[in-house]
């Protein structure tokens, strides 16, 4: 290979090194500059944050169950627990107040055990008991006396 056809840069080529390394010092200087001066404090007056807290609404509390007060033999009362029987495989419906026309909350199946914790009250020609799941306290509701049995 011979040196006659190497080149030399012309003033051209020279002047965009130039403008390239100038560009990149330039980019190097002003992000420094931008990152370390400080920061600008609004004019005015500043704005007030407003802090918006809920009061936590008073949960009940329940009073504790009852002694049971004894009964006749084959009776139900407050305190007592109470078996499902009767109902076949429908079940006993539990509902948000005593009569047939309230709204069944849930289906108590056969022979589950349930703790009486109000009552009685009468509607639509039934007894009706308040009972609750222990297991499970959300599962309450009035259910009615024909389809509860008294538990040992």
């Amino acid at each position: 290979m011979s040196t006659d056809n190497l080149e030399r840069p012309n003033i051209a080529q020279w002047g965009c090194l130039v403008m390239l390394l100038g560009a990149i010092t330039l980019t190097i200087v002003g992000g420094i500059w931008l990152f370390t001066r400080p920061a600008a404090s609004p004019t005015g007056p500043r704005p007030t944050a407003i802090v918006q807290t809920t009061t936590p609404t008073a949960v009940p509390t329940l009073a504790p169950t009852p002694t049971p007060v004894p009964l006749d033999p084959g009776q139900i009362g407050v305190g007592f627990r109470v078996r499902i029987t009767g109902t076949g495989a429908a079940g006993l419906s539990v509902r948000t107040s005593a009569g047939t026309e309230a709204e069944r909350l849930v289906v108590a199946e056969e022979n589950e055990i349930f703790l009486v914790v109000g009552g009685p009250q009468s509607a639509d020609g039934y007894t009706w008991w308040f009972i609750r799941d222990e297991v499970n306290p959300e599962r309450e509701g009035w259910a009615v006396q024909d389809f509860l049995s008294p538990t040992e």
